[in-house]
């Protein structure tokens, strides 16, 4: 089993949910996915529990198959020299 990369983009807090959210990029070799996470806590949380909650749920959705919602991302692919 491989270890997956999780990147953590725009953490927001919505106090309707009392719930931070944020989209999480897993990168999975060369596969590149974007999910949308979502972890419950109140607003004084600790930022490393928020950080460390959401990036589970990340792991989860990305093992788990069961994401409603995924982004794949293109990988970057370096560009061929031109022929003279």
């Amino acid at each position: 089993m491989t270890e997956q990369a999780v990147r953590l983009e725009a953490i927001g807090y919505n106090p309707e949910w009392s719930a931070f959210f944020a989209r999480a990029e897993v990168v999975d070799g060369q596969e590149r996915l974007v999910y949308p996470v979502l972890f419950r806590a109140p607003l004084t949380a600790e930022f490393a529990r928020v950080t460390h909650g959401l990036m589970e749920h990340a792991r989860y959705l990305h093992r788990s198959g069961r994401s409603d919602l995924r982004l794949r991302r293109a990988t970057v692919r370096p560009v061929p020299p031109i022929a003279a």
